[in-house]
């Protein structure tokens, strides 16, 4: 049975779609959905055009908590540290992730999405900072806005566009994304200049190094195509082995550089829940202590057998 498999044209994945690495399978369709995938997310927690695809993994748990057939294959194309991707104005006086408490924060993708779900996560366990003391703006290209999960009432969320704009002239504090380099608007500066010493805690402390994207799969697919997962699986290990080996120290992972990630024993990275497991616990438990997901799903009834 043919398959469509979507992923973006980067990082990992990218071999792939260059054809460098096939995937076993009798009629693959590899789909490139662009240099960054976020254009088929709304898609894939919606009507799930593609067998398998890349999501966000805030954005797949919150799906599946709220009863969308997808299932997670472990393997995680993109990783990234939040805190690269704070940006904040200069007048806020906020000169370190603690300073947060109390502010303005625009979340352009929504205020469950990934980068949102992480810094709020870091932020209560690392800096002691309530998620609900700081009010949260969303931008208006939220690929779960037709997905209804909770909105707790005890956060305070405004809704707002152009967010870029919003933080220049004031009415922002800061603004979350997932990182990469991008430069700040005028008036404002990113957070955290060197944020390798924050990650090396980080990932000291909790064995966690945050996940930005997933491969998921319709439901559907899996039964129907059996054997298609260990064949996406056996393909993203090869990719995975030629990007650890040959991606050169100075290319950026979202936002991090690669030779740094080396230095500090984050990169090589294989794939698999037995490296990435506490990573996916963690935004579990992330997103179920603020309330967004009703239940706080084990790694078994996340991923596919």
């Amino acid at each position: 049975m043919a398959a469509s498999i979507a992923v973006g044209n980067r990082l990992i994945t990218r071999h792939l779609l260059s054809g460098r690495v096939a995937v076993p399978w009798p009629d693959a369709d590899i789909v490139d959905a662009g240099p960054a995938p976020a254009p088929i997310f709304p898609a894939m927690v919606t009507t799930r055009p593609y067998d398998v695809g890349e999501l966000t993994i805030g954005n797949f748990i919150v799906a599946k908590d709220n009863g969308v057939r997808l299932a997670g294959l472990p393997i995680f194309p993109n990783l990234f540290f939040p805190l690269t991707g704070v940006t904040v104005r200069n007048a806020a006086g906020i000169e370190e992730p603690g300073g947060l408490a109390g502010k303005r924060v625009g979340a352009p993708l929504g205020f469950a999405s990934n980068p949102a779900v992480w810094l709020r996560g870091i932020l209560a366990r690392q800096y002691g900072v309530a998620p609900d003391s700081i009010t949260w703006v969303e931008g208006e290209n939220d690929s779960l806005r037709d997905i209804p999960y909770p909105k707790p009432a005890r956060f305070r969320r405004e809704r707002m566009a152009d967010l870029d704009a919003r933080l220049a002239a004031g009415e922002l504090d800061a603004l979350v994304v997932a990182g990469g380099n991008a430069a700040p608007p005028e008036g404002a500066r990113l957070l955290v200049n060197d944020p390798y010493p924050l990650l090396q805690r980080y990932h000291a402390e909790t064995g966690v190094f945050p996940i930005n994207t997933l491969l998921v799969m319709r439901e559907e697919s899996a039964s129907e195509s059996p054997g298609l997962a260990d064949a996406v699986r056996a393909a993203m290990d090869e990719a995975t082995a030629i990007y650890m080996a040959e991606e050169p120290d100075d290319a950026v992972h979202q936002g991090l550089r690669v030779g740094d990630l080396r230095r500090l024993g984050l990169f090589p990275r294989a794939q698999g829940l037995d490296v990435h497991g506490a990573s996916v616990q963690a935004v579990v438990d992330y997103l179920y202590e603020t309330e967004i997901i009703r239940k706080r799903w084990t790694l078994e009834e996340l991923f596919a057998a």
